[in-house]
């Protein structure tokens, strides 16, 4: 049988929240029928040990599905524990020698080290079958984190990550109402009243077997009250606010029972902050009990000095931490410490450091809800999660572990994650090499994520040192790290705009990991694949789309394996490498073929940022910027201006909400909806668009040039482009001059990468002068851009020829207006040679 940890709380009769917990079987398991037997037959498989995750967001039924898992496998003789936090150690030695045993840890997600150490245990072997099921709400920083444990773990874990997210969906194709009716029977049976007929209204898409449950509790619960009747309705999208209501009775008759209502303990107002403290700290003992009420009595009217220990052991039984699910209790407890800003502070000054923890945990479950379900009060619960790291002791187990329960990535929460992983660096001590590494990688990446790549890149350099010498020691443990910590720095050097050393770092990691791939095939393919996308990405950032192809259609493909084993959690990169993939073929001059790989990005992230708008909606601006410019590719300028419209508008939301980190998307897709628009002949809408992108990216080239003053380049020839077909050529002529001297500037750095710019932008200051009748100068520029595009169309680069032929035939136009005939006429022959231009 599964057995309840030790200490269990003692059930108060009058709470009907706790006849929703899994563990009281009070309502037979339905539904899940696949599920539950991918998780028997998981069991009954031939490997000695191995890892299961159940993931998906709260109250979809994950902890119903794992006991019933762990119930069938006791039946058939194995021994199941249910490990709470902090038993981890207990746990192996507790299963008898030789004995099958299955392992069920609840909350995955916001366990400390000694989850990795168990795994550790598990990974060396036992006598005896073993199976341990994860149950948390997604495969974030936490499960990436005990990948990093040694190769061995790694080789448990990386079949886990392949399952799907568990769906809101309990029996598919039957109606959601017919399971609530099903359930309202044994709820009444439970609490001794006649079985109700029930009237279900229309149930929400996406309703929780939580939600589920709590409709037909609510139904039974109003039979009690009331008596029996004609047919009761049930509104689920009601039910945990109305069962909330309940609860909050009971804890009124809890205390009254207890005799601590009233001059004895505590007047009944303060019964909601009481409840709400004992939740947020999880308080397990009586003298922590005691200790909490005496720090929140200052601030919570009506607690009568002198009886904290009664009001203290009185919370302890309630247990609304563990009794009571937590999507039914946070929204009381979020209510009443946005209501009494002190209580917070209150619980947690002088609290030990596992009620600290627990509170921040705690307050990160109930930002992840409202992320997930764009409910209301995610302002409030950031600042109460601000507030909550902020009371976290400087222990780097604690702060990391709170930092991994944070989702990834997140618009919302990107600073909060740059500030643990800072303190998490700090308490790490200089000798524990291993994990210092860690702790700097991890500040890496999370100071990338916020946009302060040049911050990001000495902490992921130190992290790099210190791998290279683990590595001498043990390359069979160290080596995944090192290179998964070389294409994070290749990531952050491209986001300095320096793809030549991003390169490097990067074709570095893609041969670790092929090495590792071929000792271990399997074991990292999450890594070998993210690496040779990336190493894609920098080839192209380098001017090399050809050299880039090869490798962005590998990355598609390894992408989709993956994802066709898990969707939930690999189709986002799919949609991703797709999308590079139809870059590349546009670089190429082949945007028939990119137009199917633009359209299946698109697709996959229009559905992916509807149901997840926080994670998913920079990725479908980019989708929608590439869509627009494949479709003016095509020719199809018209139908393509909704997509770039659209990119735009997605662009402003995400850069207000993080400008460190989507500023720069939004100067891009200014200047490609000002571009198409002045190529429509909507030029003064174009213009307008185009300006405010030369601002934005100026603000961007001030702070880091080396990243962005390409961009602020590309804009100002973009604008200039604008200023001449609105007749306007003095304005042009400025901002095509400034243009080219940046190019001239930036080819002195990179000739390989800078010189066609420097060429097509020499073109447009040619063509520039002549309009205002300045032929002597226009000369000089079109000579030049004819020089460096003869040279590289000389280096074998026949894509650059088109561009040869116009700047000759600008030459031809430039040596016409000076009275050079004869020049002008080989010029002019020139271009026809190389076709695609008509005879002046």
């Amino acid at each position: 049988m599964l057995t309840s940890p030790p200490g269990a709380t003692v059930t108060h009769f009058l709470s009907p929240g706790r006849l929703l917990a899994p563990a009281r079987r009070v309502v037979p398991f339905v539904g899940r029928t696949a599920e539950l037997a991918a998780l028997l037959d998981w069991c009954t498989g031939p490997a000695a040990a191995a890892v299961e995750l159940v993931t998906g967001p709260r109250g979809v039924g994950k902890t119903r599905l794992a006991r019933e898992a762990a119930h069938a496998m006791a039946h058939a003789g194995w021994t199941c524990l249910d490990v709470p936090d902090g038993a981890e150690p207990a746990a192996l030695p507790a299963v008898p020698d030789g004995a099958p045993a299955l392992l069920v840890l609840d909350d995955a997600e916001t366990r400390g080290p000694a989850l990795a150490e168990l795994l550790r245990t598990a990974a060396r072997g036992r006598n005896g079958a073993l199976r341990i099921l994860l149950v948390g709400r997604d495969v974030g920083p936490w499960f990436n984190r005990l990948t990093a444990t040694g190769l061995a773990v790694r080789a448990l874990l990386e079949p886990a990550r392949a399952g799907d997210d568990l769906s809101a969906q309990v029996l598919p194709g039957q109606v959601d109402a017919r399971l609530v009716t099903a359930f309202v029977e044994p709820y009444a049976q439970a609490l001794g009243v006649p079985v109700p007929r029930v009237a279900v209204g229309s149930v929400p898409g996406g309703a929780r077997m939580l939600d589920l449950h709590a409709a037909a509790l609510c139904a039974v619960m109003r039979t009690q009250v009331r008596g029996p009747r004609s047919a009761l309705p049930v509104d689920v999208s009601d039910a945990l606010d109305e069962l909330l209501e309940h609860e909050r009775w009971t804890w009124f008759r809890s205390a009254e029972e207890a005799g601590l209502l009233g001059e004895a303990g505590f007047l009944p107002e303060a019964i909601d902050s009481l409840v709400a403290a004992a939740t947020l700290t999880g308080v397990r003992t009586a003298d922590a009990a005691e200790n909490l009420v005496r720090r929140v009595a200052d601030v919570i009217p009506g607690v009568r000095p002198g009886a904290e220990a009664d009001i203290g052991r009185w919370l302890v039984r309630l247990d609304p931490h563990r009794a009571l699910p937590r999507r039914l209790v946070d929204p009381h407890l979020l209510a009443e410490l946005t209501d009494t800003p002190q209580l917070l502070g209150a619980c947690l000054a002088g609290a030990a450091a596992p009620s600290v923890r627990r509170a921040a945990l705690r307050t990160a479950g109930m930002v992840v809800e409202r992320l997930d379900r764009r409910s209301a009060g995610l302002s409030d619960a950031l600042d109460q999660l601000g507030a909550a790291v902020a009371a976290l002791p400087e222990d780097g187990h604690v702060l990391r572990t709170v930092s991994g329960a944070l989702p990834h990535p997140s618009l919302a929460l990107g600073e909060l994650r740059a500030e643990l992983t800072l303190r998490t660096l700090a308490a790490t001590p200089d000798g524990d090499r291993a994990r210092r590494a860690e702790a700097l990688r991890d500040v890496g990446v999370a100071l990338g994520e916020v946009g302060r790549s040049a911050d990001a890149e000495r902490y992921e350099r130190q992290a790099v040192a210190l791998f290279r010498g683990l590595v001498e020691q043990d390359p069979h443990r160290f080596r995944p790290r090192l290179a998964a910590v070389l294409a994070n720095l290749g990531a952050t050097l491209s986001d300095q705009g320096r793809p030549q050393d991003a390169l490097r770092c990067e074709e570095e990691a893609v041969a670790l990991l092929r090495l590792v791939d071929t000792d271990h095939p399997g074991v990292v393919t999450l890594d070998l694949t993210t690496a040779v996308s990336n190493l894609a990405v920098t080839l192209a950032e380098l001017g090399k789309p050809l050299s880039a192809l090869a490798p962005s259609r590998e990355a598609v493909e390894l992408w989709r394996g993956l994802a066709g084993r898990n969707p939930d959690r690999f189709t986002r990169a799919l949609a991703l490498s797709l999308m590079n993939v139809a870059r590349r073929l546009l670089e190429l001059d082949r945007g028939a073929e990119a137009l199917p790989a633009a359209e299946e990005s698109l697709e996959i992230r229009r559905r992916l940022a509807h149901a997840d708008p926080d994670e998913h909606l920079s990725g479908l601006g980019d989708s929608l910027e590439v869509m627009g410019s494949v479709l003016t590719d095509q020719g199809r300028g018209v139908e393509s201006l909704r997509y770039l419209e659209e990119a735009v508008e997605i662009r402003r939301r995400t850069a207000e909400e993080n400008p460190g980190r989507y500023l720069a998307d939004l100067a891009h897709s200014l200047r490609a909806l000002g571009t198409q628009l002045s190529g429509l002949g909507k030029r003064a809408e174009g213009l307008e668009l185009q300006q405010e992108a030369v601002g934005v990216q100026r603000r961007l080239a001030a702070d880091n040039p080396g990243r962005y003053v390409p961009e602020l380049a590309e804009a100002l020839s973009a604008l200039g482009v604008t200023h001449s077909r609105l007749d306007r050529p003095q304005d042009a002529l400025n901002a095509e001059r400034e243009a080219t001297r940046t190019w001239r500037e930036l080819v002195t750095t990179d000739p390989h990468r800078y010189r066609p710019r420097l060429a097509r932008s020499l073109t447009n200051l040619s063509s520039i002068f002549a309009v205002l009748k300045l032929g002597d100068e226009a000369v000089a520029p079109a000579s030049e851009a004819v020089a460096l595009l003869r040279d590289l169309v000389a280096e074998n680069t026949p894509k650059y020829r088109p561009s040869l032929a116009a700047a000759l035939r600008v030459l031809a136009l430039a040596l016409h207006d000076q009275g050079r005939f004869a020049e002008a006429r080989q010029a002019r022959g020139e271009a026809e040679e190389l076709g695609g231009l008509a005879t002046a």
